[in-house]
């Protein structure tokens, strides 16, 4: 038995010459890359883990109207351990019109848990009879 061999070259002859496959990135623009890359995880790092500007969201727990001098609200205010947290506490009357107002404030302390909040039993004065009381807003001083 005889053994046949084709040249290479004949596919060259009919189809043209084949091409050579791309390069891959250079090590300079690898090392660019990954820098790169670096970049964007430390920013979006730095980003996550900055301190908190607002306090966690107040929760108002329960309130009763007493008369229509008078509103007692129980709110639930996250304390911070370096930063004393600064609350509004408001009643309103049926028309959602502000009729009772005032500002508590927790101070900050070592102690204090920012995971649990502290209740807070606030008494407010009121110059007409309230519908509802809550915590409207808090923030850090």
């Amino acid at each position: 038995m005889t053994e046949v061999t084709v040249d290479r070259p004949l596919q060259d002859d009919r189809y043209g010459r084949t091409r050579t496959p791309k390069r891959g990135l250079t090590r300079t623009s690898k090392i660019i890359a990954a820098a790169a890359v670096l970049a964007v995880a430390v920013v979006i790092a730095v980003w996550a883990f900055r301190p908190q500007t607002d306090p966690t969201t107040p929760r108002t727990l329960d309130y009763s109207v007493v008369d229509s001098s008078s509103t007692q609200v129980t709110v639930g205010i996250f304390p911070d351990r370096t930063r004393d947290v600064h609350c509004i506490v408001q009643a309103t009357n049926d028309n959602e019109a502000v009729v009772g107002f005032t500002e508590v404030t927790v101070p900050a302390a070592a102690d204090n848990d920012p995971n649990s909040p502290r209740q807070l039993d606030i008494d407010l004065a009121t110059t007409q009879l309230a519908a509802s009381g809550h915590v409207d807003s808090c923030w850090f001083e």
